[in-house]
């Protein structure tokens, strides 16, 4: 090969590799991402239909985003369409994605463990027993082995949304969303599925389209049906264990609904309604502990609210469905603790500490 040549293909080869990332195969270049000691995973739904659904790092000793996207970076691939739910369960983290069907199974440091194939879109999580249960937005709650990752299902009610474990059952709100223009209309049950069999027992009436339920673990069960946007509003709604039965609440509101041991968050965010409400609300003693639960901190477009099952911490998202959102970190009294900047539409979050 003469000077020439030689120059002129040494040049080509850097050109490529300034593409390729200088690999020798066709994998993908995974870039390690320093891990700090404290930080926050953040599932961002993205737009349906789009395949832009991310998962942040956010830093909470310092309050910055590590990464964007960990999941791509750990990974060298997207998550997918439609992010709904995140769960971290022993040593693996769970993430439904709802516009794949599938469910990402991850360690704790984001990395792949296996892709499950979702027989329909999946929805919301419960774990108990070394199990995670989600709900299939067709009609089934499945149940994942933790250790072998096989999973089975059970018929319920018509497009289940959140689901919650109370005294050896799970509880799952049956919407009937899709069918919200047709005949059929919404659906109005809460099925009972006994974890022992794994069998539905029976479904409980309650007010048209249950979408949000939350338990203590026990008999404190709270349940938020949207109504109709119309002529039936939204009602929360408490278990009797006496009648077995839901019954409306009368002393607070709630469109979202969150927990964290015996206390309930409850955020009425209806729209057109002059303000959000942040209450809280001791389940056991049945009193209001605030009507604004997140003091002087001023959110913009609130869209959703949940609680870490471990720590504590109350992470309430924004969105206005067209920009990035924001999550708000707060700890179980109430506190700030900080807020980050993330992705499209964020859900859910949950907290590591290494």
């Amino acid at each position: 090969m003469n000077k020439r040549n030689f120059i002129y293909t040494l040049a080509l080869c850097m050109a490529i590799a300034s593409f390729t990332g200088c690999k020798d195969d066709d994998d993908p270049v995974l870039e390690e991402k320093p891990v700090p000691s404290e930080f926050i995973y953040v599932l961002n739904a993205g737009k349906g239909g789009s395949n832009n659904a991310t998962l942040s790092m956010c830093n909470l000793d310092d309050g910055t985003v590590v990464d964007r996207d960990i999941f791509e970076t750990r990974n060298g691939r997207r998550l997918g369409d439609t992010g709904q739910d995140i769960i971290i369960y022993g040593s693996k983290m769970y993430i439904a994605m709802y516009g794949e069907r599938t469910i990402e199974v991850t360690d704790l440091d984001a990395k792949s463990i296996q892709q499950i194939r979702a027989e329909g879109p999946p929805r919301s999580f419960a774990v108990d027993g070394g199990k995670v249960y989600v709900t299939y937005y067709n009609g089934y709650v499945a149940r994942i082995d933790t250790a072998s990752l096989t999973v089975d299902k059970v018929e319920v009610g018509r497009n289940p949304e959140r689901l919650t474990v109370a005294n050896g059952k799970l509880y799952v709100a049956n919407s009937g969303g899709l069918d919200w223009n047709t005949e059929t209309g919404y659906d109005k049950t809460v099925s009972v599925i006994d974890i022992a069999t794994f069998t539905e027992t029976k479904k409980i009436e309650v007010v048209i389209n249950p979408c949000d339920i939350v338990s203590d673990g026990n008999n404190e069960i709270y349940l938020v049906s949207m109504g109709n946007y119309g002529s039936v509003p939204n009602t929360l709604q408490k278990f009797d264990e006496k009648t077995g039965m839901f019954t409306a609440m009368t002393d607070i509101s709630g469109t979202k609904l969150a927990n964290f041991g015996s206390t309930l968050y409850s955020v009425f965010a209806q729209w057109g309604a002059p303000s959000t409400m942040y209450y809280s609300y001791d389940m056991k003693e049945k009193k209001i502990l605030s009507d604004n639960f997140i003091g002087d901190t001023e959110i913009s477009d609130f869209d959703q609210i949940s609680t870490d099952r471990t720590f504590g911490d109350i992470f309430i998202t924004t969105s206005d469905y067209t920009n990035d959102g924001d999550i708000y970190v707060f700890d179980s009294t109430g506190k700030f603790v900080r807020k980050f900047e993330v992705g499209l539409n964020p859900m859910k979050a949950v907290r590591v500490k290494k």
